[in-house]
Order: structure tokens, then C-alpha cells, then sequence
């Protein structure tokens, strides 16, 4: 019998062996496996990583698609605010770039630990479920069908 690994226990592995995210990483398990830990996972900082792993450059329209999704919670209604004024150009912005996964990933992050745990435990299946409604597949960035 085998254990079903979560994305958790997945990229926990995935963090400890690369450095470098700046170029897509070599996940050392099989798409079934990922695909499988990526449907179950109630992780939202997993499945950002996930995202990150697999796509490391400058996704604008995913990446406004995630945050207006997950933007209930209010640090997300922040970086999809500032997000949305950046998307159309035109705006000198002196900084790192929102549009990255490992952005989102990072804000979400320092944002959860200020939250009571009982909440935050409502809270990471919701947000886990908002980016599932935007990418379904992890590996081509696609939503569920229509």
C-alpha cells in the first residue's frame, strides 16, 4: 500500500533542494503523483510555490487572476489592487515586479501568520480553492473548463 503524498510534503522536498527559482525547477516526481497532491491540497502556499517552480517568469494576467480571486482575504485585495493600476502600463513603479508566483507566494506567506488559527484554518482551504478556480493544471496554467 501507498501513502499519498500531500503538495505540502511535495514541495517541502522541491524547497530544500533548489536555490535557484528563477529558472523552472526539476520537481523529482512524476506529473501523476503532482497533479494528484495538486487537486487534494488545501495548501495555498504550496500551491503558489508549485506555480513558482514550474513557472518562474512574469506572468501578468495569472498572476492578477489569482490575486482577484483570493483578494477575500484582505492581503491579497491589496496586491490585486496594486496590481490592477501596474497591468495597464503606464505607471513608474520602482520596485520588484508583482507579476511573479514566488511574489504571491511570498505576500501570502508573511500575511498568514498574523492570522488567529482557527481562522487561518477556514482561511487556507478557501484560498486553495480560489487559485484552483483560475489554474486547474498546475503544469499548463490552464482553468477548468466552462
Amino acid at each position: 500500500m501507498t501513502t499519498r503524498r500531500t503538495l505540502t510534503d511535495l514541495m517541502d522536498e522541491v524547497s530544500r533542494r533548489n536555490r535557484d527559482w528563477s529558472s523552472p525547477q526539476d520537481l523529482g516526481f512524476d506529473r501523476a503523483t503532482v497533479a494528484a497532491a495538486w487537486l487534494a491540497s488545501e495548501d495555498p502556499l504550496a500551491m503558489l510555490l508549485l506555480l513558482a517552480a514550474l513557472h518562474p517568469r512574469r506572468d501578468k494576467e495569472k498572476c492578477l487572476e489569482l490575486a482577484t480571486e483570493m483578494s477575500f482575504f484582505e492581503p491579497m485585495r491589496v496586491e490585486a489592487h496594486t496590481m490592477s493600476r501596474l497591468y495597464g502600463g503606464g505607471v513608474n513603479f520602482n520596485g520588484p515586479s508583482p507579476f511573479y508566483f514566488i511574489r504571491l507566494c511570498q505576500r501570502l506567506r508573511t500575511a498568514l501568520p498574523w492570522i488567529e488559527d482557527t481562522k487561518r484554518s477556514q482561511l487556507e482551504p478557501e484560498l486553495a480553492a480560489a487559485i484552483r478556480v483560475v489554474v486547474h493544471d498546475p503544469f499548463t496554467l490552464v482553468g477548468p473548463a466552462a
